[in-house]
């Protein structure tokens, strides 16, 4: 096949081009170029991950012989739940006129919220000299992917306190440089970074570098503000707090994802609340211990309380002196701290025993299978 043009002696074909050069999307000296307007980049422009900022230089010039007036450029990000402006909202002229061969430009900035395709909406418009106003437009697609996988485990200990634990795993395919991870706690604690060393250093050694498909785990520890009165009447759900993630990806770029409010199920507490105040961390056998419990009375009633040890069958502890015992009188909202003695005579890892209590105000009875458990070793 053979393309054609019109002929340069043919009056029709001169008019045509005349025409044609003077129309501002015409690109100067390639009349037969298919693409006219003058925003013209790759209608698809590849990823971008969640959390880092959208950056783009946007460029808009007269690349035609006339001098056009009152042009607008408006820049729009469209998502899949809201159209939101990212310059020029008002739709204001940027230049009263434009001349052939200059130029309007702008920077836009946007840090991304949302995953999923976005598209950016380019609006030009324009006054030509006819007085007649145009307008036209381009899009540009582009991905938000998801960068981090972020995963949090709660562990509660029997003091109220709460350890969290985030598993962060790199799912884009290029290395990222772990700024920062920490934990803003909620109002209601007090949060305490377990991820560095007694000298400072952090635990995963020099390199701040998680490689693709790599999993770091975080561990924070959270002691509660509130008083043992105040606990007793946090009832569902609690906010622990928010993880704040920093980083740089393989080209510099700046990302950063902050979670939604951590929550956990707060359990209801008893009216008799027994926890482990002090015991060592390991014993031999045969070497006699003391084990400090702490009875927590959590209503508005006087207690008055009676304690019975049992043995558990083939245990390898055994309680010294009385294995009943008068507490005594716990106020309203208070505790009472007792010590109690046990014998080891067999290596392993034991449960303390088996605890009774028996409020004799009200003759009420509450069991406690197991308290703690203590390492013995061998003598």
């Amino acid at each position: 096949a053979v393309v054609s043009t019109q002929s340069t002696g043919d009056y029709c074909g001169e008019e045509l081009i005349g025409q044609r050069d003077k129309d501002i999307t015409t690109i100067p000296k390639i009349h037969n170029f298919p693409y006219g307007e003058v925003l013209t980049v790759p209608q698809n422009f590849g990823s971008i991950y969640l959390g880092e900022t959208f950056s783009s230089f946007v460029n808009v010039q007269n690349e035609s012989q006339q001098t056009v007036r009152d042009v607008v450029l408006k820049t729009d990000l469209q998502t899949s739940s809201q159209r939101m402006p990212l310059s020029n909202p008002t739709g204001q002229a940027m230049v009263s006129k434009l001349v052939p061969g200059e130029n309007i430009s702008e920077v836009i900035n946007h840090e991304v919220k949302e995953l999923g395709g976005q598209l950016l909406v380019c609006t030009v418009s324009y006054i030509n000299t006819s007085g007649e106003k145009l307008m036209f437009r381009k899009y540009f697609k582009f991905q938000v992917l998801k960068p981090l996988d972020v995963r949090t485990k709660f562990f509660t200990t029997q003091d109220d306190e709460i350890f969290l634990e985030a598993q962060i795993t790199n799912t884009t395919p290029h290395a990222l440089h772990m700024q920062k991870v920490v934990l803003a706690p909620s109002p209601l604690y007090t949060a305490t970074d377990l991820n560095f060393l007694g000298n400072g250093e952090s635990i995963f050694g020099e390199s701040d570098y998680i490689n693709p498909d790599d999993t770091w785990q975080y561990l924070y520890k959270l002691t509660p503000k509130m008083t043992q009165d105040e606990k007793s009447n946090v009832k569902g759900v609690s906010s622990v707090g928010k993880l704040d993630i920093m980083w740089l990806s393989n080209f510099g770029e700046k990302g950063r994802l902050q979670s939604s409010q951590l929550q956990r199920l707060i359990q209801p507490q008893g009216e008799l609340v027994v926890t482990v105040q002090s015991i060592p961390h390991f014993i031999s056998s045969n070497e006699q211990f003391q084990v400090v419990l702490r009875l927590r009375n959590t209503t508005d009633r006087k207690y008055n309380l009676h304690l019975t040890l049992r043995q558990l069958p083939d245990s390898g502890l055994v309680w010294v002196g009385d294995i009943k015992k008068v507490v005594g009188e716990v106020p309203p909202c208070s505790f009472l701290d007792i010590n109690l003695d046990i014998l080891p005579v067999k290596s392993g890892v034991w449960d303390l025993g088996e605890i009774g209590i028996e409020n004799l105000v009200t003759s009420k009875r509450f069991d406690y299978p197991s308290v703690g458990q203590i390492l013995v070793g061998l003598t």
